[in-house]
């Protein structure tokens, strides 16, 4: 996961005015807030949600469920690649 930091409006303008998709991302921790208005973001994971709400029209339950799924992938992929990672230098002479 890459974090970015970026203002609200930036936020805003990104998913074309869209207010309440920003606010339910913050709601579901998806953005953090920081420092006013600056917020602690992985925009791929705000697209991806934006994707999923306008798109395929998936309710929030819906949107929660896929991103902790996505993240849940992510990290099971990270650490198999570390244990293949560990195999391989133990194998090496």
């Amino acid at each position: 996961m890459t974090t970015t930091r970026f203002s609200y409006q930036s936020l805003v303008d990104l998913v074309d005015g869209d207010h309440e998709l920003i606010a339910r991302l913050v709601e579901i921790d998806e953005i953090v807030k920081r420092d006013g208005d600056v917020a602690v973001v992985d925009i791929d994971r705000v697209l991806v949600a934006r994707t999923l709400v306008r798109e395929l029209e998936i309710d929030w339950p819906g949107v929660e469920v896929i991103l902790r799924l996505v993240r849940e992938l992510a990290e099971a992929r990270a650490r198999i690649a570390e244990l293949e990672q560990q195999l391989a230098s133990r194998s090496s002479p």
